[in-house]
């Protein structure tokens, strides 16, 4: 009797090196959402414990990046900009990643979302 050649294992080590894990403090920025929505996900992050933050887009949505970081660094002392770094994606897209970390005022200025008005639960 022949037994069927079974298929290759594949080592765990080979497959990380190829689908690393992706850092839990990096915020990939789409058209999908306003520069608004990622300056406040931003904020939650750093609130979070997070000591700096990633925001990175590719092609339109650099756009969003840029005004995301803007409207962290408008708010005084909020956050600071410790990196900007274009590139080119691999599918020749332009990829814009903005870092930023807590500024002096964050714990000052910072508040907590409120929920949306209609969305809390009716007492009874």
């Amino acid at each position: 009797m022949t037994e069927a050649p079974s298929a290759p294992a594949t080592a765990p080590a080979a497959v990380d090196k190829e689908h690393p894990p992706k850092p839990t403090n990096t915020i990939n920025i789409s058209l999908q959402r306003s520069p608004v929505f990622y300056a406040n996900l931003a904020k939650r992050f750093i609130n979070g414990g997070e000591s700096e933050v990633k925001l990175t887009g590719l092609g339109d949505a650099t756009n969003t990046v840029v005004g995301a970081a803007e409207i962290l660094k408008r708010q005084d002392g909020m956050v600071n900009v410790k990196k900007m770094e274009t590139s080119m994606s691999d599918r020749g897209l332009s990829r814009l990643l903005v870092v930023v970390t807590k500024g002096p005022r964050f714990d000052e200025l910072y508040e907590e979302p409120k929920p949306a008005q209609g969305t809390e639960a009716p007492n009874a």
